[in-house]
């Protein structure tokens, strides 16, 4: 009787699946493992993930960034008038 009160309290209490933390050299070889394997996948998958965990700040694309600009230098003007390339070309 004793001994399965012991055993009972035992399993009710003893959480087997609990994660204890990780000491450093557990740390490192998994940093290893996880480094291995994200090597060998594909960029633009790293890339979605990096955006998914926000580790990367998100480019926020505007009309004035997508516009080419127009070159202002006036010296550049000249010379491209004189090889002969039309304004419409620059």
């Amino acid at each position: 009787m004793m001994i399965s009160l012991l055993l009972a309290s035992y399993i009710a209490t003893h959480n087997g699946y609990a994660k204890r933390p990780l000491n450093h050299g557990q740390v490192r070889r998994r940093a290893h493992q996880i480094v291995q394997m994200l090597k060998k996948e594909d960029p633009r998958v790293l890339r979605s993930v990096m955006y998914y965990m926000k580790w990367v700040p998100r480019i926020e694309y505007k009309k004035n960034n997508c516009k080419k600009t127009k070159n202002e230098d006036p010296v550049l003007d000249i010379l491209m008038d004189n090889a002969g390339i039309p304004k419409d070309a620059r």
